[in-house]
């Protein structure tokens, strides 16, 4: 196996304990008003940003940058999959 099949591989199993874990947050919030729900997660998203050591100051946010244009690409694809 090749390093880029090594890294696909770790890309999907990341990306699957990622829904896991996902879905146990979903579960502890509901009920909760959406404002709630929107800092529970815009927190979670800033603990993880200023915890990971980056070696520039610029590059954590750089990460944020893509990190948020990846997010809205699956925002977008899932909406209109389920206008579908």
């Amino acid at each position: 196996m090749n390093e880029e099949q090594r890294a696909e591989e770790r890309a999907e199993r990341d990306a699957e304990i990622a829904r896991d874990a996902a879905n146990i947050i979903l579960d502890l919030m509901q009920g909760a008003p959406v404002s709630i729900a929107y800092n529970i997660i815009g927190n979670i998203t800033v603990s993880v940003f200023t915890a990971v050591p980056f070696l520039e100051s610029g590059a954590a946010l750089e990460e944020f940058d893509h990190w948020a244009a990846y997010t809205r690409q699956m925002i977008a694809d899932q909406i209109k999959d389920r206008l579908q």
